[in-house]
């Protein structure tokens, strides 16, 4: 490492790896002098900065929580003691403090290091999470199981600002204050999720922030008091009492301790000596603490002051096939880079949620009523985009996806045309305002489904696999899938002019570079018809989405072999085109279903129902889809649908083997 990479004062002289190397526990990090942990840190954010930007991965969240982690490991024992991480994207220095250091060449790649806590990896991880806003439920529910006991472990949930506005963490924190438990809840304010923290208690929290003077003032309090000869030291208990008077006055109303949580801080975050002794202090107090502390995201980057968001994630630079890691960061961006293309593979197009932004945006110039929805996921789901041309028509809600759906639903009840773009995997959590709100008062809400599939390197809390299994079987419900950019358009025009509950899968992943055109494919959208893209002999495949092209890719090879499939762009997964199908059905030896989604509840499911209620069903389904278990993250969503048996190559094979039976 470079001498410029000494940081927190650590002298020039010193190797800027020594105490990092010899710190590969917990154990060994407590046996460091309080002078060498400023050093220790430095050298922590400077593996981070190596480290990450070669492999892709969350950067900034990790580069402003060192101090935190190193801090808190320095005063508990987290064998014994608990610690759960709020979303755990944040928890690369707690995996270089318990072990792992070397996994960071693989970080994110397939068989390698997870990018989150996961308990396989170490004992030192208790959940494999990667949602907002559950770690102090979670933390209550550890101390709960273990309140029986004479001396009971310590339990600590590191929280985001962003995630404590979450709904689930203020009814964690209300039934905790409650409950007479001992919880320390430790608050890592530094004003951003992905995006830029947004609501009343960010505004809050940057009010506190802002207070310097609560600080300054309690400092000035305390050297006046000590310096008075005698009498100084019998008053320096009262200290802390002061200062909760002195912020008081500048800060009135502490929402947390109206609730009856003891309220610490603010404190500075980059301090690691401080957060040492103030976590000392805060372990010894009884009842639920929370300890509010102040850090910069993505401290350490040169890019953190003036863009910590686009240091939230990075992807890693392009160094071939077989090391590439992360397809595009966590926050979004305009294309995603793809592995080299396979024989008969044309280069991808941009990117499905720049398609969607695009599309949004145009469809929005023509209709006022148009008004775009994101739960603190704006540049992710690209309605940032849409936000720079239409401000006053843009709502982002921060991490509340109940209330983000709930309020759509009130807007197309008031005569707008809301589109709430929501990671598949994060629409889960709104799920009752999907049913209740929206489904059963039939409001024209259209539901953007960024992240519909297998998401690569962020793993099996990320992939967004059951959507279609609980959203089919809601009434009024429209469920359509775009296999290109074209698609992509005249889909959402067409939710928005239909006046129902409409919901729109895509992947993340690029759109075909070449669109394939047909004389039927530019006739005007209706639900419930499908676009017979290929005709073929004894064996049809019918897909979904993303997987159309795959579909082509097998035919046009299997062509080569003097194999005739036919395949079917589904376009519509409710309603089904039962006509088609039908038809099908009877022409067909195979039809065979392609998506990417789990078998159970599927779009195969749904054709198998639709076939058993159709008289003389000649055909026999095969249904590809992921197999009933969550896929664990690989470098690339292409090695996920290879495991699944879900890409051209697979799907050639089930045709020959199908082939070669049918000529037996």
């Amino acid at each position: 490492m470079s001498d410029k990479a000494t940081q927190d004062g650590a002298p020039a002289s010193v190797p800027q790896s020594a105490l990092l190397e010899r710190v590969n526990s917990p154990a060994e990090l407590k046996h460091l002098a309080d002078a060498e942990l400023p050093q220790l840190c430095g050298e922590v954010r400077q593996f981070l900065l190596d480290s990450v930007q070669r492999t892709g991965g969350h950067l900034g969240s990790n580069l402003g929580t060192v101090e935190i982690t190193v801090a808190l490991h320095r005063v508990f024992d987290f064998r014994r003691d608990r610690l759960v991480f709020d979303v755990s994207h944040q928890a690369y220095t707690h995996k270089i403090l318990t072990g792992r250091r070397a996994g960071f060449t693989e970080l994110r790649q397939t068989d390698g290091m997870c990018g989150f806590t996961n308990p396989v990896e170490s004992e030192y991880d208790l959940f494999h999470t990667g949602h907002a806003g559950t770690a102090i439920s979670l933390g209550l529910g550890l101390a709960l199981a273990r309140a029986h006991e004479s001396d009971p472990p310590h339990v600590v949930s590191l929280v985001g600002d962003a995630a404590l506005g979450a709904g689930v963490a203020f009814e964690g924190l209300n039934h905790a204050a409650a409950s007479g438990q001992k919880l320390l809840v430790v608050l890592n304010d530094n004003e951003w999720s992905i995006s830029k923290s947004v609501g009343g208690l960010a505004k809050y929290l940057s009010r506190i922030r802002s207070s310097r003077l609560v600080q300054r003032a309690h400092q000035e309090v305390q050297n006046l008091i000590s310096a008075i000869p005698v009498i100084g030291p019998r008053v320096d208990r009262a200290l802390d009492q002061i200062g909760e008077v002195v912020r008081h006055a500048i800060v009135p109303g502490h929402i947390f301790e109206e609730l009856g949580v003891t309220y610490v801080g603010p404190l500075d975050g980059h301090d690691v000596n401080l957060l040492v002794e103030n976590i000392e202090r805060a372990r010894q107090l009884e009842g639920v603490v929370l300890l509010h502390i102040l850090t910069e995201k993505g401290k350490g980057h040169p890019k953190a002051p003036s863009h910590p968001e686009r240091v939230h994630g990075v992807k890693a630079p392009d160094k071939g096939f077989e090391k590439r890691a992360d397809k595009a960061r966590d926050s979004g961006g305009d294309t995603v880079k793809v592995p080299a293309p396979r024989a008969s593979r044309p280069a991808g197009g941009p990117a499905f949620t720049k398609c969607f932004a695009e599309s949004l945006v145009r469809l929005a110039e023509r209709d006022v009523r148009v008004h775009a929805i994101t739960a603190a996921m704006p540049s992710g789901t690209g309605i940032d985009t849409f936000g720079e041309r239409f401000p006053a028509r843009t709502h982002d809600t921060g991490i509340t996806e109940q209330h983000a759906l709930a309020m759509a639903a009130g807007m197309a009840k008031g005569g707008l045309r809301p589109v709430a773009a929501i990671y598949s995997t994060f629409l889960q959590r709104g799920y009752d305002q999907v049913f209740q709100e929206i489904a059963l008062q039939d409001l024209p809400v259209t539901l953007a489904l960024d992240r519909a599939g297998l998401v690569g390197a962020d793993g099996p809390t990320h992939n967004g696999v059951f959507d279609i299994a609980y959203l089919r079987t809601l009434p009024n419900f429209v469920l359509a899938a775009p296999r290109d950019a074209s698609d992509m358009e005249r889909l959402l025009e067409l939710a928005l002019r239909l006046g129902r509950p409409f919901a729109l899968r895509f992947p993340r992943d690029n759109s075909p570079a070449v669109e394939r055109i047909h004389k039927s494919e530019r006739r005007p959208m209706e639900p419930g018809k499908a676009e017979v893209l290929l005709e073929g002999d004894a064996i049809v495949v019918w897909a979904s989405g993303a997987l159309v092209e795959e579909a082509l890719i097998c035919a046009e090879r299997c062509a080569k072999a003097g194999i005739r499939i036919g395949v079917v762009d589904a376009r519509f997964i409710k309603p089904l085109d039962v006509d088609l199908l039908a038809s099908h059905s009877g022409r067909y030896r195979w039809i065979l279903t392609l998506e990417e989604h789990q078998r159970a509840g599927g779009f195969g499911s749904s054709v198998l129902e639709a076939l058993n209620t159709l008289p003389n069903s000649g055909a026999r389904v095969r249904i590809l889809a992921i197999p009933d278990r969550f896929i664990d993250h690989r470098t690339t969503r292409e090695e996920q649908l290879a495991e699944c048996g879900l890409d051209a190559d697979a799907l050639e094979r089930v045709v020959r083997s199908l082939t070669a039976a049918t000529l037996v």
